[in-house]
Order: structure tokens, then C-alpha cells, then sequence
């Protein structure tokens, strides 16, 4: 029965969140309602700025691979030696113990490591996608104020398209965004390089 009333209350609260929304009344006579849209596929990959600081990033991944895989390989062939060593009965059975948990303990920094580097890394690439976000979006502010837009609306190639169809009016400013977007960002390492000039 506590079941029963437990589904029919998921139901209830189903039903009431689908209940018909207030239709909203028409635009005043004469105001348009100015939509274009944004392909989020091309934008992520022709913006600069998102692109130069993935290839940052992407570097700075593959440089700690390989440190965590060196000092990976470095203790394999410490423990390789070792076993040489101890199947050879060249190390007394106390030199063994304390062989085995020294390597243990390094095996153990390593994974702490590595988990450390991968939170850390996933850190600082949450915070470039969200300083890519800032920026699109700051932009579209003032692009839209300037154009006039009531609504940008985003889509990507695939399965989670929001833009599927829409009339010759509704304009697609990707390439606009785009250019926009890559020409501020060349003003700001233009700035950055004189800066750096200045102060030699």
C-alpha cells in the first residue's frame, strides 16, 4: 500500500508539472523578435583562443604522462633487480622485507600521483571551458545589443541539435561570432606582446 500511494504521488507531481504553461501575449505591434543562431561544433573549433589554450593544456597532459611513466619504468626495473637479487640469495631475508615495502611505498606515491595529477588536470580544463563560456557569452552581449537580437540559440552537429529547421529570417551568425571573437583575441596578445616588449 506504501508503494502504491509512493508511485501514485511521482505520478501526481508528473501530471502537475506538465499542466499547460500561461500562453505569452504577442510582441507589441511593431516590435520583431530577432533570433540567430550559432553552430557550437565550429565555434569550439575555430575559436582561437579555446584552441591555443587545449594545445597548452594538451601539453601540459603528455608532459605529466611522461613523468608519471618514468618513474613507473624506473621502479619496474628496481624491482626487476631486486628479484634478480633475491633469487640469486644475495640479500638476507631481512634486506628482502624491507626491499618489499620500501617498493611498496614507491608504488603507492606513484598512484597517489597519478590520481593527484588527474584531479588536478581535470581542474584545469573545467576552468578553461568555463573561461571559454565567459567569453563566448560576453561577447554575444554586446553582439546582440549591437544587432538587435532577442535570442542566440546554439546547436551541434548530432543527436543533440536544438537547431533543426528554421526560416531564411533566422540568421546564422557563426562565422560572425567567430571572427569576432578571434579579432578581440588578437587585440589582447597583441597587447600582451607590447606589454612584454615595455617592460624589457
Amino acid at each position: 500500500m506504501k508503494k502504491l500511494l509512493i508511485v501514485v504521488g511521482i505520478i501526481a507531481t508528473m501530471i502537475a508539472c506538465q499542466q499547460p504553461q500561461p500562453v505569452q501575449t504577442a510582441a507589441p505591434e511593431g516590435a520583431t523578435t530577432k533570433i540567430a543562431y550559432i553552430n557550437n561544433d565550429t565555434l569550439s573549433v575555430y575559436y582561437k583562443y579555446g584552441e591555443d589554450q587545449y594545445k597548452d593544456f594538451q601539453a601540459k597532459v603528455e608532459k605529466s604522462q611522461k613523468q608519471l611513466q618514468t618513474r613507473a619504468m624506473k621502479l619496474q626495473k628496481e624491482a626487476e633487480n631486486f628479484e634478480k637479487r633475491a633469487r640469486a640469495g644475495l640479500m638476507s631475508q631481512n634486506d628482502i622485507r624491507k626491499k618489499q615495502e620500501e617498493l611498496a611505498i614507491k608504488q603507492q606515491e606513484i598512484q597517489i600521483a597519478q590520481q593527484s595529477q588527474a584531479q588536478g588536470l581535470a581542474a584545469e580544463e573545467a576552468a578553461i571551458q568555463a573561461e571559454v563560456r565567459k567569453r563566448v557569452k560576453e561577447f554575444l552581449d554586446a553582439y546582440s545589443a549591437d544587432k538587435n537580437y532577442s535570442i542566440i540559440l546554439g546547436y551541434s552537429d548530432g543527436v543533440t541539435s536544438t537547431v533543426i529547421w528554421s526560416t531564411p529570417n533566422v540568421e546564422d551568425i557563426t562565422q560572425a561570432v567567430i571572427d569576432g571573437l578571434n579579432a578581440k583575441y588578437e587585440e589582447e596578445l597583441v597587447a600582451a606582446t607590447s606589454e612584454e616588449k615595455g617592460t624589457k
